[in-house]
């Protein structure tokens, strides 16, 4: 038995170390306040997270209750998440300069603050995706909620394009049948909506795909909402403006 469990060990890490080898460092974790965690690629372990830790392309982060986190990229552009929310970042493709030129996150739950830096000489994108919405931008800042009831995507500064593609660029997607998107595929803009989000402006999506026009809104007071003002404070710190 004895012989057996260390076996077991020995493969597993393994694995972690083969699948660490594989996803490139792409930032480190900056801030951190309460219980959170990080799934590390092809782990589905959850251990908990720690000030200062490198942060792997394909890692999964988790906060929970009263938890917040933030990750800086390696060119600077930050990630932040709010209490009780988990997002994969999926994707960071860089130049030879090490200059980040393109990041793909999803948001399962929750709520996240990115403020991406613009990189000179460097064609960037950020891309956010829930299960209801994607949120493309190019130099911003800008915050994109999910729940089951819907997603939102709040733009403070810059501008940014959201779509409802998620829902209805898959084949036999109703509002009672959910269908996985597998990856990027052609399909009938008639079957989707795009719109761009300027300065101020919040782009709702509901769970069944259906898309309100971009509508004003007014920064709260740290009274209010602590999440915005700590944000707009970090941002600040870390050269990340309009």
């Amino acid at each position: 038995a004895a012989a057996f469990v260390g076996a077991s060990v020995l493969v597993t890490f393994v694995v972690q170390h083969t699948a660490e080898a594989k996803n490139p460092v792409i930032g480190t974790v900056t801030y951190l306040r309460g219980e959170v965690f990080r799934s590390a690629p092809g782990s589905s372990n959850w251990r908990p997270l720690k000030a200062e830790m490198k942060l792997r392309e394909g890692d999964r982060l988790q906060t929970k209750k009263s938890a917040r986190v933030e990750a800086t990229l390696n060119d600077g552009s930050v990630v932040r998440l709010g209490q009780n929310t988990q997002l994969s970042l999926k994707k960071v493709v860089t130049n030879d300069k090490g200059q980040r030129k393109s990041v793909k996150a999803k948001l399962f739950f929750g709520k996240i603050w990115a403020g991406v830096k613009k990189a000179v000489g460097a064609e960037t994108e950020f891309t956010v995706t829930t299960d209801h919405a994607v949120a493309g931008v190019r130099g911003t800042r800008f915050e994109t909620t999910a729940s089951k009831t819907g997603s939102s995507v709040k733009v403070y500064s810059g501008a940014v394009l959201v779509s409802n593609k998620p829902i209805y660029a898959v084949k036999g997607h109703t509002k009672e049948k959910r269908v996985q998107v597998a990856g990027p595929q052609l399909v009938s803009k008639k079957k989707w909506k795009e719109l761009v989000a300027g300065a101020m402006q919040v782009v709702k999506v509901s769970s069944s795909g259906a898309m309100q026009p971009p509508s004003s809104f007014v920064m709260a007071d740290a009274a209010s909402n602590d999440w915005e003002s700590w944000n707009a404070e970090r941002d600040a710190k870390a050269g990340i403006h309009e």
